[in-house]
């Protein structure tokens, strides 16, 4: 089965728990990455997983979808654990899905096909500094008199971009 095909082709709509989904994804994910590695949804097991993205691509490698796809669950899952929130799944691309922290909406997956593109110029650390940064009252100020605010930070060759939107708890 391919998960990064289209979803509303495979008739998933309405069938799956997302955040099971991508909580069992994460989960092989770690289940087949051995030491010296340790995955264990911390902060620094992020590094972990940029280490051994370094290892095993190649900058300007066309990323392979089944590990832009284990990556980044593990990428979301593990910000989710951490800062809370939840999955937001994308109806037509799975990899395309994002998590959604206090108001901000970050895309773990796009995160991961840009590390593995561009190497480590783009950090996975880096992306989950910027999604507690969202999570943060400070980048709340964006959104004074506005519904939603983008935040862009470069880093290397793209931007890191998130969208912060008003939500009950912080207005």
């Amino acid at each position: 089965m391919r998960f990064c095909g289209r979803l509303h082709d495979k008739g998933w709509k309405g069938l799956i728990d997302i955040s099971t989904l991508f909580q069992d994804i994460a989960e092989i994910f770690r289940g087949q990455v051995r030491e010296p590695f340790v995955l264990d949804y911390s902060e620094e097991s992020l590094k972990e997983v940029d280490r051994m993205l370094s290892m095993i691509t190649e900058p300007g490698q066309a990323p392979d979808d089944t590990l832009v796809l284990s990556a980044g669950a593990y990428l979301g899952e593990t910000t989710i654990r951490l800062l809370g929130g939840e999955w937001r799944l994308d109806e037509t691309e799975l990899t395309d899905s994002s998590v959604l922290v206090e108001g901000c909406e970050l895309w773990p997956f796009r995160r991961v096909r840009q590390r593995i593109y561009y190497g480590t110029q783009n950090p996975l650390y880096a992306w989950f500094e910027m999604a507690r940064a969202g999570a943060a009252q400070e980048v709340k100020k964006l959104l004074q008199g506005q519904e939603q605010a983008t935040l862009i930070r470069p880093t290397g060759h793209d931007p890191l971009v998130i969208k912060i939107t008003k939500s009950p708890r912080n207005r």
